[in-house]
């Protein structure tokens, strides 16, 4: 039992491994229809900005850094920074990255980072007729901790374990505990064909008295 574990806990790793390295989506962006009074209602952040910098993080990820102009919602500083999950390797095909120019834009928290896509999409004057009165961003920098984020030299970094890691870790784990499981399984039968004696003897068997001395 311990050994067929074992084996199945190492194909769960194989096939994780390539789940995990291999994943990548197939299909377009489907959005479902929305108003503009709907996304901005849902909206965590939104603001009138236009990209100053962009970098890539990784081959699927990419931030783009905005001056932010005028601020609809949320807490924002002069500049933020929005991960698009857009890369040279590919990436989310919901994904999306703002060109130059002014540009209304809606924001959403994800993990330590700001975030947008495509199904997010609003005009300047459809933010401006839905959003109340704009308010000019805060002079301290934006509260979302993008500051995670480095961008190595070469053009990529990372920002922490993905969960591709995190599901490969646990994979790796299973694997290891099912390993010491079966070689303890292995050491208890060797043990019990080695003594065969020590195994088939009751515990509270009474043991002979010792004969006289000399």
């Amino acid at each position: 039992m311990l050994r067929t574990v074992a084996r199945l806990s190492f194909v769960a790793v194989i096939l994780g491994s390539g789940v995990v390295l291999t994943a990548s989506p197939c299909a377009a962006c489907s959005c479902a229809p929305q108003t503009p009074e709907r996304l901005f209602r849902h909206a965590d952040a939104a603001f009138i900005g236009a990209v100053i910098d962009q970098q890539a993080i990784d081959p699927t990820r990419t931030v783009q850094t905005f001056r932010v102009r005028s601020v609809f919602k949320g807490s924002l500083g002069p500049t933020v920074q929005v991960i698009d999950p857009i890369g040279s390797g590919g990436g989310d095909t919901c994904g999306i990255l703002y060109g130059p120019g002014e540009v209304a834009v809606i924001l959403h928290e994800q993990g330590a980072a700001w975030t947008t896509d495509a199904c997010s999409r609003i005009t300047i004057a459809q933010l401006t007729r839905v959003a109340p009165s704009p308010a000019p961003p805060s002079p301290e920098p934006s509260p979302a901790p993008t500051a995670t984020i480095t961008v190595a030299p070469s053009g990529e970094s990372s920002s922490g374990l993905g969960w591709q890691a995190v599901v490969l870790g646990l994979l790796v784990g299973i694997a290891g505990i099912a390993l010491v499981l079966s070689f303890g399984g292995r050491g208890d039968r060797r043990s019990a064909k080695a003594f065969p004696e020590a195994a088939d003897a009751p515990e509270d068997a009474p043991r002979d008295p010792p004969g006289p001395s000399g």
